[in-house]
Parts: C-alpha cells; sequence; structure tokens
C-alpha cells in the first residue's frame, strides 16, 4: 500500500473511526485502525462489539499502491495530529511489516497488525430505508438524547426510541422518570419504522453533522442492524432488543394547574437553588406555587439554605411539588422559547413542560416524594 492524502482529511477520517473503538478491546485486533486503499480513496474503520464506523477520503494512490493496512489506533491517531506537513504519505514496507508515514520533513515508522485477522466491515441493503434532513435530525437528536437513562442494567431506557408513521417522524428518550418526546413532519414518506437506536450511535450521528452544506442521514435497517450513512461516513451497529413502553399513556388527558413562567428567569433561580442541596446526582428543589409565584427552595446541613422567588402567571389549584433540579434546567436549555408553560395535577403526579412555539415537543418529568 503506498498512497498520499490531506493531512487534515485523515486527521478528522481517524479521529472518526477512532470513536468506535472500545478503551478495553474485546480482542487485540480492534485495537487497531484498518486502513483500506483503493479507487483514489483511502477507507478507515474502526470497530468493537458495539459499534463500527468507517470514513473515506480521497487519496492519490500510487502505482501498484492498492493495498490494505491495520495500525495501532492510539498511536497512529496520536502521531497524525503532530503532524506539520499539510500531506502526508503512507508506504507500507514490506520486508519489515511496517508503515512508513512522511510528511513535511518528518518520516516515522509504525509497526504493522495483520490485516487477516481484522474482520469484514458489516455492509448491506435495508430492508427499510429512510432520508432525513441534518436539521431535522438535530433537532430530533438534541431535545431526545439527554432523557435516556445510563443505566446499562435496563438496556431498553439507554436509546431512543425512533417511530416513523403517517408522514411524521417522532423520537422518544426516558429513564423512567422523565420522558422527552420531539415530533417532526416527514411530507411524502410513506415507511413506517420503529425502532430503538443506542445513544452512542445516536451522538456519533450528531457529531458528524457538521458540514457547511446541507447533509441528509440515510438510515438503513436490517434485521436487528442499522446503518447511518452521512456523506464519506458510515456507522453500524445493533439496535437495542425490545418492546419500547407506550409512552402516550403516561401523558395525562388534563390537568388542574397550568403556570407559564419566563425560561431565564425560572433556570437562572433553579441554578443557584440547587447549589444548596449536596447529594450532586439527585439534587432536590421544591417549589410552591401560589398567587402567581414560585417559591423555591432547598436546603442541607453542610451548605444552608437557599430560597428565591420566580413570578408566573398560573391557573387552576395551587400546590407544592418537588423535582430532581436537573430534570428541570434539562428541559428549559432545550426550549426554543421565552416562557415554558408548566401542567401540573398532585404533588406526585407527572408534570407536563412545553411551550407556546413548540407544540410537537413534549417533556415528562415526575416529581419526587418530599415533606414540605
Amino acid at each position: 500500500m503506498k498512497c498520499q492524502c490531506e493531512t487534515s482529511a485523515l486527521v478528522k477520517a481517524a479521529a472518526t473511526a477512532f470513536k468506535a473503538l472500545s478503551s478495553k478491546p474485546s480482542t487485540p485486533i480492534f485495537s487497531g485502525l484498518h486502513l483500506i486503499a483503493e479507487n483514489n480513496s483511502v477507507r478507515i474503520e474502526g470497530m468493537d462489539l458495539n459499534m463500527n464506523i468507517a470514513a473515506t477520503i480521497p487519496a492519490e494512490i500510487f502505482f501498484d499502491g492498492e493495498g490494505e493496512i491495520v495500525v495501532n489506533a492510539r498511536y497512529f491517531t496520536q502521531l497524525l495530529n503532530k503532524l506539520a506537513g499539510d500531506t502526508v504519505t503512507l508506504n507500507r514496507l514490506q520486508d519489515s511489516n511496517q508503515i512508513e508515514i512522511k510528511s513535511g520533513n518528518a518520516e516515522m515508522k509504525l509497526p504493522l497488525m495483520n490485516e487477516a485477522d481484522y474482520p469484514k466491515f458489516p455492509d448491506f441493503e435495508g430492508t427499510q430505508t429512510v432520508i432525513i434532513e441534518d436539521s431535522k435530525m438535530r433537532q430530533l437528536i438534541n431535545k431526545t438524547a439527554f432523557a435516556c437513562s445510563k443505566d446499562q442494567s435496563r438496556p431498553l431506557f439507554t436509546g431512543i426510541l425512533m417511530e416513523l408513521a403517517k408522514e411524521k417522524i417522532t423520537f422518544v428518550g426516558t429513564n423512567t422518570h422523565r420522558l422527552a418526546i420531539k415530533s417532526l413532519p416527514m411530507e411524502g414518506n410513506t415507511e413506517n419504522m420503529n425502532i430503538i437506536i443506542p445513544y452512542p450511535v445516536l451522538m456519533e450521528i450528531k457529531s458528524n453533522l457538521n458540514g457547511e452544506l446541507p447533509q441528509n442521514v440515510v438510515i438503513s435497517i436490517l434485521n436487528n442492524q442499522i446503518m447511518a450513512t452521512i456523506d464519506n461516513v458510515v456507522i453500524v451497529s445493533r439496535l437495542i432488543d425490545g418492546k419500547f413502553p407506550d409512552y402516550r399513556r403516561v401523558i395525562p388527558a388534563k390537568f388542574s394547574t397550568a403556570v407559564k413562567v419566563n425560561i431565564k428567569e425560572l433556570d437562572g433561580a433553579v441554578g443557584r437553588i440547587s447549589l444548596f442541596s449536596t447529594d450532586n446526582d439527585y439534587s432536590i428543589i421544591k417549589m410552591s406555587i401560589h398567587d402567581d409565584k414560585i417559591n423555591l427552595i432547598s436546603s442541607s446541613e453542610a451548605v444552608g439554605i437557599g430560597k428565591e422567588i420566580v413570578d408566573c402567571s398560573m391557573e387552576g389549584d395551587q400546590l407544592n411539588v418537588a423535582f430532581n433540579s436537573r430534570y428541570i434546567t434539562d428541559i428549559l436549555k432545550n426550549l426554543d422559547d421565552d416562557q415554558a408553560v408548566m401542567e401540573l395535577n398532585t404533588s406526585l403526579s407527572p408534570v407536563c413542560i412545553t411551550s407556546d412555539k413548540d407544540e410537537d415537543y413534549t417533556y415528562i418529568v415526575t416529581p419526587v416524594r418530599v415533606i414540605f
């Protein structure tokens, strides 16, 4: 193998493929990156048991220079990041089983791994395919993925439900204590789809939606596998098995109290008052809602007591309710409006938080049982 390509392109492609690798590879070969030089391009593959990522860049292939190598991913990417030249030449030295790397005035050699041990990158024709605009995909991920569970003992909730039906696409994320639902129109789409996409896959899709020109995300499904293609990047992973709960049943049909409050003011107050709770993972704040005021309070022996009042407009019954503060600040940061609408029934029943500007975005959070 002998080829030449732009250093910046190779750095970016290698970094993209590197994200598929585990910090503790399931087998030694998965600590390497697989480079394939052919058809005036270099394809870089990274994989482990959970995810596979490939990125392809243009390259000049020298005479008889087509071929493949597997090189230690960590050493290779670290080296690429420190190259000073605008281009880099990769040349496999047959007599020493090394790759020679030249860039600018630098010349280095790295040992190679056995490419015959590297599994074939999964590539398939999906039985279901959908094309999603990058702006829509970014919205769907941003407004739901934060609500996913990080508890690997409950894998069903560590991904996002992608539901496609009736010319509408819906993403749903939940950790069973909160629920984020975002829908967008998909005009002309007749495909029905109901899958659970792992959180890491969504993060990789999002990280590659950074082109200056509009990009489409092509999602293909075959059995329990998903393949996402964004320009020159391909991401392949297993889907999460299981049946996602009926999220619609969690949304109350009606509410006895409705509160409209300035998002910036409430977010600031929640952030300040939450400092007085010493449990960072489950920082509890109490809210007393009455007379067009939200009284916030949190306390601990170690820190003290914090209190703040935020003006609001309310209709219905006054009540007391307590929340994990992070569950409130997370949604306030994702509402594209000046005002948030909180709808409640009792101190322990699910609370709905929305905004007037985005009727297709719903957030449900379960209050915490405390003594006021």
